[in-house]
């Protein structure tokens, strides 16, 4: 096309207007000042981004009505926006020196947001936590003091032990066969719980040898 512009990217100087007035790109010295111009027009961006992002505001410190936040705030937005589309009519020149000036600002602007998001106290990363260390055994003998003087400790007491289901109690040991017998000798047998159904050996009767513990059980279960 005539009037020095192109409609496909290029590396020519073709003298296409870049933003303003009387900046043309027919010479090396007006490319440099048009890469300047593109550098803070995406560093800018970039910055408002990243201020957007984290809610900055400078007037935090005081008291700021909800007004008066969406207000700081979309007007940071504005700027932002306004800021891409400079940029964005950078690149319909077409040039593509300006464009790829353009994005490598823009990822170096993104790097360093990238950089600052991913310090060590924001950092989420299980590569970066530190786990808690291992109690020592000093530790171990402290912590056991303080639970030992409170609350005081209690004595130990051996647990008794369950009784069997099935157990044999000579009648010479049982309370139960002393009351029975004392009963009998008093003439109470049959008339009290603790006898009724019991007999017992007639006087003068000796227990045979090596039968006491069979004698015993029918004694006591009444047989």
């Amino acid at each position: 096309m005539e009037g020095g512009w192109e409609d496909h990217l290029h590396f020519g100087l073709l003298g296409e207007h870049v933003l303003v007035d009387g900046l043309h790109l027919d010479s090396a010295w007006s490319f440099c000042l048009a890469s300047i111009l593109t550098i803070f027009i995406c560093l800018s961006e970039r910055v408002l981004t990243y201020a957007i992002s984290k809610k900055w505001n400078p007037f935090s410190s005081r008291r700021q009505s909800r007004v008066g936040t969406a207000l700081w705030r979309s007007c940071l937005y504005w700027l932002v926006t306004f800021d891409r589309l400079l940029y964005m009519l950078i690149g319909m020149t077409f040039s593509l020196g300006l464009i790829v000036v353009a994005i490598t600002t823009l990822a170096a602007g993104q790097f360093v947001i990238e950089y600052l998001d991913l310090a060590p106290h924001n950092s989420r990363d299980p590569e970066h936590v530190k786990e808690p260390l291992l109690p020592s055994p000093m530790d171990d003998r402290s912590s056991s003091e303080a639970s030992s003087s409170y609350p005081p400790s209690r004595p130990n007491r051996p647990r008794s032990r369950s009784k069997p289901d099935s157990i044999f109690i000579h009648p010479n040991h049982s309370n139960i066969a002393r009351a029975d017998a004392a009963a009998v000798q008093l003439g109470l047998s049959g008339d009290t719980d603790l006898v009724k159904g019991n007999v017992y050996p007639a006087d003068g009767e000796t227990w045979e040898h090596g039968r006491g513990r069979d004698v015993a059980r029918e004694l006591l279960l009444g047989r």
